[in-house]
């Protein structure tokens, strides 16, 4: 055989093996499902073991979450709300029980009090010191005259159960830092608490620009009430003012929930909360409720129409969530759970 048939031949043979291992190739690669090509891979571990089989720790990833609420049907809340945004929550797992327009930003009006509260107890605030009250701290109310001298624990009573921005501004006065300062920490602590709507340029809530959305004002309102200073006096239906050297006067709660002067089922220690009002905002009001039941809840109504208004939408939107909704723990929850 001649030299170049050889490597004809060859070449060929080559050729056509190469051909074969190509077609074999392909016939075996597409004839395989996926789930078996997937399977040559190296496989994870089973959860809760390392690969040689010793225990691993839990996974920081792992999120559990507890029962939540449930409806018991599909209607909604019957009544037509004069307020602008409204929000209900669980307050132990924050599921929204109603909501209307809970996302839109609006003025706080003296809400913001709340915020100004948290600031002042992360200060150095000396609660038994006394101070005068000063021209430049009266700001739109006569809670406190200009001359009269009061502790700060005083002051804090007044600020808080009467809403009163001259005794904000004294507190502030007070804080060991300006007043520009102050209003950073409150921005500051509303960015550290994830209420990211929430925005701040002065501690009274008499400014506009205070703002925020109904779903971080109910957020704050359970930062605001850990705190126990806080929440305690949120509760006090009045409060006696006694200057030192001068005369006692009644500080009525804003909160006409509390006081009664919108009537309620109830009991004092149910309610505690925080009012709002400037002509921008509209009537402000949020509460945290609890019934009988041990069941609570945390709502904001949010441009109410009147002053009255916002304490009845109140008490009705609570009163429907109590009796529309079942916790874990009540009759029948665990058929609605199942029917989920």
């Amino acid at each position: 055989m001649s030299s170049r048939l050889f490597d004809f031949l060859l070449s060929f043979g080559i050729m056509l093996v190469g051909i074969m291992l190509l077609l074999f190739s392909s016939i075996f690669f597409t004839a395989k499902p996926a789930h078996q090509l997937i399977a040559r891979l190296p496989l994870p571990s089973p959860e809760g073991f390392s690969a040689g089989g010793a225990p691993l720790p839990p996974s920081p990833y792992v999120v559990t979450r507890p029962p939540v609420p449930l409806a018991l049907d599909t209607s909604t809340f019957p009544d037509q709300l004069t307020a602008v945004s409204a929000l209900v929550v669980d307050d132990k797992t924050n599921t929204v029980l109603f909501k209307k327009n809970p996302y839109a930003v609006r003025s706080l009006a003296s809400i913001s009090k709340l915020m100004s509260a948290l600031v002042m107890l992360d200060l150095p605030m000396h609660w038994s010191s006394t101070t005068v009250v000063e021209a430049n701290d009266i700001h739109e109310d006569h809670q406190i005259s200009v001359g009269q001298k009061y502790t700060l624990d005083q002051l804090w009573h007044i600020a808080l159960v009467g809403s009163s921005n001259s005794a904000i501004m004294v507190l502030v006065r007070n804080s060991g830092i300006s007043e520009s300062d102050f209003v950073e920490r409150m921005n500051a602590k509303a960015k550290a608490l994830g209420l990211m709507t929430l925005r701040f340029v002065e501690p009274t809530g008499l400014d506009d620009r205070d703002m925020g959305t109904a779903m971080d004002i109910v957020r704050l309102l359970k930062a605001a009430l850990a705190k126990e200073k806080i929440a305690s006096t949120l509760q006090t239906p009045s409060y006696d003012a006694v200057p030192i050297g001068g005369k006692k006067h009644i500080v009525w709660s804003t909160d006409w929930l509390l006081t009664q002067w919108i009537p309620n089922s109830f009991d004092k220690g149910q309610v505690v909360g925080k009012t709002g009002y400037i002509d921008e905002s509209g009537y402000n009001f949020t509460v945290r409720i609890s019934d009988t039941d041990g069941h609570v809840i945390r709502l904001a109504v949010l441009g109410a129409a009147s002053d009255a208004e916002r304490f009845s939408e109140a008490r009705d939107l609570a009163l429907w969530a109590f009796n529309h909704f079942r916790w874990p723990g009540d009759p029948n929850y665990k058929k609605l759970a199942a029917a989920e």
